[in-house]
């Protein structure tokens, strides 16, 4: 979550009337995607009023929030949106907006066995109802945004432009590796620690669904082992074998799928690289509090060294 466009408590009052009003709107300078308020009500509720910037299409809105609705009437605690007069996707300064329900808990401090083990819980249980779900969006934060991103950056000689350039020739060689016939589930997509809440050492909600698609759950895992048990090329292997050990005890994959862990981890990875880099090259505007790069080239770095798939 970040602040890239600044409002007043007027502009949105007009959306909490059924709540008496706002009493107070306070911006939120986490992430880096999207505009957020916290939203506390006369009336003494709180909700998350989000303002869509570039990367968020208006055209997805109405996939995320079946995809969040979907996720929460099977027993997933995660935001909902809010209607107001049946709308429940609006506009401010020429941007889509929309009100989600507050989710309690904050991002985990220090990892320990039992959050591991509610961790694994919760994941297995996206996992198995994403299994099911009908709803599909193609995840186009892999090739498409990597070859986007690429081109942005074709005349770019600045910060860490040799391991830019690395990215780029190593993505030339894995193009064609890519896993074709995996099964696609409804996944989280960006399942980073900030984006999982906690209330004493139990998951008490996940936020964030706005790179919710259909893919395989390796890559939603890949990202949450790149995102959770390696900081830079530290590797929390403890840590990481509590939480398999829970998580496959109700989830199994197929040989395929464990095949391709590496390669999904080394993608995820350079997905967080180029994202990352490019964040910080051409959104310099607003309250935002950029994320470094190179810790997912250090990652990459990791994997291209070390196969996790041996822990299997």
């Amino acid at each position: 979550m970040a602040v890239y466009t600044k409002i007043t408590q007027q502009d949105i009052d007009y959306l909490f009337q059924d709540y008496d009003g706002i009493e107070q709107i306070k911006g939120i300078a986490e992430g880096v995607e999207n505009t957020n308020y916290l939203v506390n009500t006369k009336n003494q509720n709180k909700f998350i009023f989000t303002i869509f910037e570039k990367r968020t299409k208006r055209s997805d809105l109405p996939f995320f929030h079946k995809a969040m609705s979907e996720f929460y009437h099977k027993g997933i605690a995660c935001p909902t949106p809010i209607k107001v007069n049946e709308n429940d996707i609006f506009n401010i300064k020429e941007k889509p907006c929309a009100i989600y329900s507050f989710i309690e808990g904050s991002q985990i401090q220090s990892l320990n066995n039992d959050a591991m083990v509610s961790l694994a819980k919760n994941i297995s249980t996206i996992h198995h109802i994403g299994a099911q779900s009908k709803l599909s969006r193609e995840n186009d934060m892999l090739l498409p945004s990597w070859k986007y991103i690429i081109n942005k950056f074709k005349d770019y000689d600045g910060e860490n432009i040799s391991e830019f350039n690395y990215i780029k020739n190593l993505i030339s060689s894995l193009e064609s590796q890519f896993p074709q016939n995996l099964k696609k589930s409804l996944i989280h997509g960006d399942l980073f620690k900030d984006n999982i809440f906690f209330k004493n050492d139990e998951v008490s909600g996940f936020i964030d669904f706005f790179f919710t698609c259909s893919d395989t759950i390796v890559y939603d895992l890949a990202t949450l082992i790149n995102a959770w048990f390696l900081n830079y090329e530290n590797f929390n292997e403890n840590y990481f074998e509590i939480f398999f050990d829970h998580y496959f005890g109700s989830i199994s994959w197929s040989n395929e799928e464990k095949e391709s862990f590496n390669f999904y981890l080394k993608a995820s990875a350079i997905r967080f690289f180029l994202t990352r880099i490019h964040d910080k090259n051409f959104n310099k505007d607003g309250e935002v509090n950029h994320k470094d790069p190179m810790e997912f080239f250090a990652i990459l770095r990791f994997h291209e060294k070390n196969n996790l798939q041996d822990f299997f």
